[in-house]
């Protein structure tokens, strides 16, 4: 089985290029690569922790000095300290939409996302009948949630994040069904569980590129089996190689947006390997110690501890699952640190525990974090295989947000039309990353791609664009908003417009969409 970073990680592009080809389109052109946006060379580490008791009920109640954080098996000192009342969500329903999520500063969302990709038809019926019960029982205001589905065609948003129980219950109502026939007819194996694989980190991907604007935590709760687990010790390094770069990068994307993942499960007898709920079973099932994941085995139950979550699994109380995975999320302390080592290898892997000075209880958190290189280390030669890869995986992923009906808020964003033919595009100062250019002033390198969409949604011509925006240090320039233009003529049929900027020093990126009359 050889899995190459393209096929597993430009799903997207791929229909973006055979859809312009179709209408005579040219290719998307490559933007200049960046390095990945998890940077732990920044000397600082932040840990979202859930403490239970013996019953799995939160504890709330705790100090700093209740905690010990330990990286490598060396204790750390602790920089920073947030009880769980410091995520509180304010009093009331004022989220309708992905753009009110700034009235909420830094308190947490929830994203479901049903999966019909991998999980059997009649476990999804199963997984309906419980999500309905957890609407059903929750209180009128939710927290901010988002609603999203996952089967053979697509990755579709069935609701914006919001507050409102009623309106997540009627888009629950009305969302299309589909018989998993990619999982039905291979199972977990052969080409098919390969593109199920790459789908399903494909939409781990989107929702974290697309929450990264989004300063507190994302708790993704996702209903369903999952990627099928690949046992990696059989495999030749070069077929090896390519899973473990495109899920690890999958993961530093989660932890880059402070994204948790909590997976409930709905197979009765579930096939998967392990039942990982915490950081001690993932410590006993990898040999005693907390190894580097995904060494041995490529599984999709391992993404949750990574990232500080858990995995439900072989219950019938599915919605129980769903509330306490809800609960979890939003009761947290947060902890930072400074790790006391002072090497910066990149690629090296930092184990994390927490201990508590009171017994009897269970601290959840990620298990550790991949090092990268220094902020100033320099990009791949150009022309390199390197510098290839990266290519390839930044147009994979603005291609993704191109085609994705998600709001990604990475980069604020606003678009409008400034004249026939020519559209105006505003970004706030704010949400970029400005670099000291050779010339004495501040420089923000965008990527800019507009996407004109028919009513079934295919791609009937794009437009790209490199724009670099520039401010004198010594004003407040770079913090406000900066307009420009963009060429693009819609042709007949066109229905939907979206526009794409990314950030090229973040990899953060942006979205707005256009109605044509």
């Amino acid at each position: 089985m050889i899995l190459k970073p393209r096929h597993l990680l430009g799903v997207a592009l791929f229909v973006i290029a055979q859809s312009a080809s179709a209408q005579g389109a040219p290719p998307l052109p490559s933007p200049r690569p960046s390095s990945a946006p998890l940077r732990v060379a920044t000397r600082l580490v932040v840990l979202d922790v859930v403490v239970t008791d013996k019953k799995g009920r939160p504890v709330t109640d705790l100090n700093r000095s209740d905690f010990t954080v330990v990286e490598d098996n060396q204790p750390q000192r602790i920089r920073a300290f947030d009880p769980p009342a410091a995520h509180a969500l304010p009093s009331g329903e004022i989220v309708h939409s992905t753009g009110d999520l700034v009235r909420i500063g830094s308190a947490p969302v929830d994203i479901l996302v049903l999966d019909q990709l991998n999980t059997l038809f009649e476990d999804n019926a199963f997984t309906l009948y419980s999500v309905q019960r957890f609407l059903k029982a929750h209180p009128a205001v939710m927290p901010p949630t988002e609603l999203l589905v996952a089967n053979n065609k697509s990755f579709s948003v069935l609701h914006d994040f919001t507050q409102n129980l009623s309106e997540l219950q009627t888009a629950l109502k009305h969302m299309p069904t589909q018989y998993p026939w990619r999982l039905a007819r291979n199972g977990d194996t052969g080409p098919e569980a390969i593109t199920r694989l790459a789908a399903t980190l494909n939409v781990l991907e989107q929702i974290a590129q697309a929450s990264a604007g989004t300063p507190g935590r994302k708790n993704i709760i996702w209903v369903g089996k999952g990627f099928p687990s690949v046992d990696l010790t059989g495999l030749d390094a070069a077929s090896r190689r390519p899973l473990q770069d495109a899920i690890r990068r999958c993961s530093d994307l989660l932890l880059a947006s402070r994204v948790t993942l909590y997976i409930v499960d709905p197979t009765p007898l579930s096939s998967a390997t392990y039942d990982v709920e915490t950081p001690s079973d993932l410590a006993t099932l990898e040999s005693e110690t907390l190894t580097e994941p995904f060494s041995d085995a490529a599984r999709f139950s391992t993404l949750a501890p990574v990232t500080g979550g858990r995995v439900f699994r072989a219950r019938n109380d599915l919605d129980q699952e769903l509330a306490t995975s809800v609960q979890q999320g939003t009761l947290y302390y947060t902890i930072s640190y400074s790790p006391s080592s002072a090497s910066q290898q990149p690629g090296e892997y930092r184990s994390v525990r927490i201990a508590i000075d009171r017994p009897g209880l269970t601290a959840t958190t990620r298990d550790g974090y991949f090092t990268h290189a220094p902020s100033d280390t320099p990009e791949a030669v150009p022309g390199s295989a390197q510098a290839q890869r990266n290519d390839a995986m930044v147009v994979d992923d603005i291609a993704a947000a191109a085609l994705s009906r998600m709001v990604y808020n990475g980069v604020k964003l606003r678009a409008g039309k400034f004249s026939p033919g020519l559209y105006s595009l505003a970004v706030d100062g704010a949400s970029l990353s400005w670099q000291l250019a050779d010339s004495g002033l501040l420089a923000a390198r965008l990527s800019v791609v507009a996407v004109c969409f028919s009513a079934d949604g295919k791609v009937l011509a794009h437009n790209t664009m490199g724009k670099v925006l520039t401010a004198d240090p010594a004003s407040n320039t770079a913090q406000s908003s900066r307009i420009f233009t963009l060429p693009l003529v819609p042709p007949k049929g066109t229905v939907r417009l979206r526009f794409v900027v990314r950030d090229e020093s973040s990899n953060h990126m942006g979205t707005a969409d256009i109605t044509q009359p």
